[in-house]
């Protein structure tokens, strides 16, 4: 990175010391029994985190367990039930990643590479949603004061942008594989689809918040609003970053999988 993109590394560390930062706000607030504040900075965190653990690995997803474990202790649950909620975390995450990675894999061998040249948006649209599932459940711990709403805040975040990109995709196919091969149809193409996304997203997770986290509708709507544009942001953010040190092969070829690698 010094010496291929050197323009990259000041706006890293400054993400590093923003990181620290939050986990210190995390950790005053859990202290002061401020556990709203707390699942702020923590679902802030993992939203930082997402794309940099795709393109670069999961180094910074051990501190944001040691966080989780230090909010989920706060409502004073036993050892065993902390670590029994970080497993399930860890359970859900690992099913989600499989499950993507068989879709991509399914993608792939049906319709070939998939739009772009690799996978790297696949995979952290994955991310993005674990992060948000994250951030649910945090919430709704701070809110009905149960380690066990955490999983399901996961469970919420994934149903929803599962249900979410799997109907854009199946939607995409239809417009863009007509005849079973793509068609390139120009960057407003691409665009519509970025918007049917977000749209889509929205919709999806204030349902998904309505019906399995049983928000109030104006509350369900409010979280599917700010999540879609935290995963907005948080994705461009990466691309922004990212991006040249992908196309220059500085970083190695985004989650290395068999089927899935951006490498030509």
């Amino acid at each position: 990175m010094l010496s291929s993109a050197p323009e990259q590394v000041a706006p890293l560390l400054i993400a590093l010391a923003g990181l620290v930062v939050l986990a210190l706000t995390a950790w005053s607030a859990v202290s002061n029994s401020r556990m709203a504040i707390a699942a702020l900075g923590i679902g802030t965190y993992a939203f930082l985190i997402a794309g940099p653990s795709v393109a670069l690995g999961p180094w910074l997803v051990a501190p944001l367990l040691l966080l989780v474990a230090m909010y989920a202790s706060a409502f004073g649950p036993a050892s065993r039930a902390i670590a029994g909620s970080l497993l399930r975390l860890g359970v859900l995450a690992f099913g989600a990643f499989a499950v993507a990675y068989l879709f991509a894999q399914g993608w792939a061998l049906r319709l070939g590479p998939f739009p772009g040249g690799g996978f790297e948006s696949f995979w952290l649209y994955v991310a993005m949603s674990s992060a948000a599932g994250l951030a649910i459940g945090l919430c709704l711990a701070a809110v009905r004061r149960d380690i066990a709403e955490i999983a399901r805040g996961m469970v919420v975040g994934y149903l929803a942008f599962g249900a979410a990109g799997l109907v854009v995709a199946l939607g995409s196919v239809v417009i863009m594989y007509p005849h079973g091969s793509y068609v390139a149809l120009g960057l407003a193409a691409l665009w519509g689809v970025v918007i049917w996304l977000i749209v889509t997203n929205t919709i999806a997770i204030s349902i998904a918040m309505r019906a399995l986290a049983r928000a109030s509708w104006a509350g369900a709507a409010r979280a599917g609003i700010a999540l879609t544009l935290a995963t907005l942001i948080c994705g461009i953010a990466t691309f922004a970053a990212f991006g040249p040190l992908a196309v220059s092969g500085v970083a190695p070829p985004l989650l290395i999988l068999p089927n899935t690698s951006t490498a030509q």
